[in-house]
């Protein structure tokens, strides 16, 4: 898989993934070769998970 693979699943999990649905995430794009994708996709979910935050 990615080498960094478990901090990304980390990432996506702290963002409200469940393991299995961030695994299958980080999985679909390391096949895809597209790690720049995948490291947009898991900073966007941050910034929406660290806003929604701030107003609950």
């Amino acid at each position: 898989m990615i080498l960094n693979g478990s901090e990304l699943i980390a990432r996506l999990v702290a963002c409200g993934f469940t393991e299995p649905a961030a695994r299958d995430t980080c999985e679909k794009y390391a096949a895809e070769g597209d790690f720049s994708g995948l490291e947009g996709f898991i900073r966007q979910n941050e910034l929406f998970y660290d806003d929604r935050k701030q107003y609950v």
